[in-house]
């Protein structure tokens, strides 16, 4: 009779528990197999529905994923590298209503953030976790979702931030100094630099320095990697936005 109390006692408290988890209509899974059965097995206690399970090549293939037809929310829990293939094949269209999951190393996130700010998508993100805590806070980052909030760890919203004042200062780029950027985004050192713009070598450096202090970088390469970022997009979209800049790829002049 004891064994009997204490099963029902655990039966409610994994109701109780359920409960928490109200507002979801289920989780699709994307990204390996071995992933997949890592989140199966943290959600199994749960009784969670899974609406769908795709690796990149069946996402890219499917001509949707699963949404939510009311209130609920749908969850898509995802490696950072899958979404990011996802993402890199133009497939926008399979995440109508879903919020996103992402779980990753830090090393991945400005990449992945890049893309997903790139598609419209970061007001989808609803966390951000790195694998070696997934077994621990992958539930509570669950949760929240299913109410519609979000969670991210605290380098995550700094690069979240880091890329708004990026965006901010490359903005506020003179002519002159859109022009030394571009040349530093193609290795040219400071003595090509001065050749090109017709300057006083000295006075080069002393306008790379002025220009690295005005975007925060702490190197040239820092710089480059910044415009990159923002500005060089893939199969050539976003060249309009390096025009405004003045800025184009490594090797070439802008026009």
């Amino acid at each position: 009779m004891q064994k009997k109390n204490n099963n029902n006692g655990q039966g409610r408290g994994a109701s109780a528990s359920a409960d928490a988890f109200g507002g979801l209509a289920g989780v699709v899974l994307l990204g390996p197999e071995a992933f997949q059965r890592e989140i199966l097995t943290l959600l199994e206690p749960f009784e969670l529905p899974v609406l769908g399970r795709f690796d990149l090549a069946s996402a890219v293939a499917a001509p949707s994923l699963p949404v939510a037809t009311g209130e609920k929310q749908v969850v898509l829990l995802t490696t950072g590298k899958a979404l990011q293939g996802l993402l890199r094949q133009r497939r926008r269209k399979l995440f109508p209503r879903v919020r996103i999951i992402v779980v990753a190393p830090l090393e991945e996130l400005p990449s992945l953030l890049y893309h997903l700010d790139r598609e419209e998508l970061l007001e989808s993100l609803a966390g951000c976790i790195e694998p070696d805590q997934l077994s621990d806070h992958g539930l509570e980052v669950l949760r929240l979702a299913a109410q519609g909030l979000s969670v991210m760890p605290a380098a995550t919203v700094r690069l979240l931030l880091d890329q708004q004042r990026g965006s901010a200062r490359l903005a506020q780029l003179d002519d002159q100094e859109r022009e030394l950027l571009a040349l530093i985004m193609t290795g040219a050192s400071n003595a090509e630099i001065a050749a090109s713009m017709k300057l006083p070598l000295g006075r080069v450096r002393n306008r790379v320095r002025g220009l690295l202090t005005k975007l925060g970088c702490r190197s040239r390469t820092a710089a480059a990697i910044l415009a990159h970022r923002y500005f060089q997009q893939e199969e050539g979209q976003g060249q309009a936005e390096q025009g405004a800049l003045g800025i184009g790829p490594p090797g070439k002049e802008s026009e």
